[in-house]
Order: structure tokens, then C-alpha cells, then sequence
């Protein structure tokens, strides 16, 4: 992972169709690419192996390919960051948020405020209930959840999110 400025050219709402591998040449950036932010925050350009839709978590592994979050991915130890700008189709490359403030995610309901948030049984969203899940450490959301179904939740990133698993 190499951290710059934020390299020319980067939009953060765009995604780049490829061919099924992080190491395809359709990539407008090297996948793992770092880019800083405004507010602290930090976006990295990774390669769909699923659909990810705006508002997922996602679970990055070591070759930049990503997925929205499952207890599996956090338990063996994957990056993760929140799809924020625009859905990631199977295959595109885009850039998803690492660290920052004022940006939302996918919570599930009756979700609270400012508690510890795990994985949950819906790929992708995270929720304050931690019966046989893991706990994503360094996000918060400054919201509380209702009832009726996922939300997309405004959050705070205080630090690089990372399971309690390693």
C-alpha cells in the first residue's frame, strides 16, 4: 500500500469496467493506490470481485479484491472500507473510503449511536449486535438506526478500520 497526495485524474465517483482480475490493464490506477482525502480522510482503488453497492461495507484481501464484508473476510484479517461514491459492479475497479468523517454506510436497524459495530448475517452492512460476529474496530456511526428494514447511516471513521481478529 503506497500512500500519496491524491494522484491526477482520481474521481471518486468513477469506476473503470475490467475483465475479471486485479492485475487487469483496463485499471486507471494500481490497484491498492491510496489516495488522501480532505478531513483526514483516505480512499483506496480496488478491483470488484462482487457487486458492491453504495453504502457497503467491504472486506479488501491481500491482491486489492473486494466484496462487501462478511465474519469470514474480517476473521481472516481483510482490510475494510465503505463504499461511498458510487456501486462497484463484479469486475469494475473503483475507490472506496479507508478513513474519514461525514460519509455513510449501510447499518442494519436498531442500530445505536456511538457503540461498537460487528459484522453481521447481511453481507456488506454492519450492526451493534454481536452474537457470533466480529467487531469492526475504528468506525462509529453518530446516528442511531431505526426500525423498518437497512439504512444507510451517517458515520464517523476515527481510524483505518480493522476486525478485532488480528
Amino acid at each position: 500500500m503506497v500512500l500519496v497526495q491524491t494522484p491526477p485524474g482520481v474521481k471518486l465517483d468513477e469506476v473503470v469496467a475490467g475483465t475479471g482480475t486485479s492485475s487487469d490493464e483496463a485499471a486507471q490506477f494500481p490497484v491498492g493506490q491510496v489516495a488522501e482525502l480532505d478531513k483526514n480522510g483516505e480512499a483506496m482503488y480496488v478491483h470488484a470481485s462482487a457487486a458492491i453497492a453504495v453504502g457497503d461495507f467491504v472486506g479488501i484481501d491481500e491482491a486489492y479484491e473486494s466484496a462487501p464484508i462478511t465474519k469470514a473476510m474480517a476473521d481472516d484479517g481483510w482490510m475494510v472500507g465503505v463504499c461511498v461514491d458510487v456501486a462497484i459492479a463484479d469486475n469494475e475497479f473503483g475507490w472506496v473510503r479507508m478513513r474519514g468523517t461525514g460519509f455513510s454506510g449501510m447499518l442494519l436497524t436498531s442500530c445505536a449511536a456511538d457503540v461498537p459495530l460487528y459484522t453481521s448475517a447481511t453481507a456488506g452492512a454492519l450492526d451493534d449486535a454481536s452474537s457470533s460476529q466480529t467487531q469492526i474496530r475504528g468506525v462509529v456511526t453518530t446516528t442511531a438506526v431505526g426500525g423498518g428494514g437497512a439504512a444507510v447511516s451517517p458515520l464517523i471513521v476515527t481510524t483505518r478500520m480493522r476486525s478485532t481478529t488480528f
